[in-house]
């Protein structure tokens, strides 16, 4: 879990605190190494996951041995973020 502070009420990019964005890192998937995008957003919380096929798993047949590894790269691949106003 990482925490930001954010004043000005705009939800953050998709760059963590500690990676350079002048530099072109961006966040991204510790299993694949793809980037991460928002697949949530609300209140103080951000949550992101894989962007890669790999990890589409509702591209999947249900129920397949594909679509459970799909399902768990996706899982694993979360990163949320909460923000702190104030």
């Amino acid at each position: 879990m990482q925490s930001l502070h954010d004043m000005t009420g705009n939800m953050p990019s998709s760059e963590f605190p500690g990676i350079n964005p002048s530099s072109g890192s961006s966040l991204s998937c510790p299993i694949c190494g793809q980037a991460l995008y928002a697949t949530d957003k609300g209140n103080c919380e951000v949550t992101y996951h894989c962007s890669s096929a790999e990890a589409r798993f509702w591209d999947f047949d249900r129920g397949t041995v594909a679509q459970h590894k799909a399902k768990e790269h996706w899982d694993r691949s979360i990163r949320e973020v909460f923000l702190s106003r104030g």
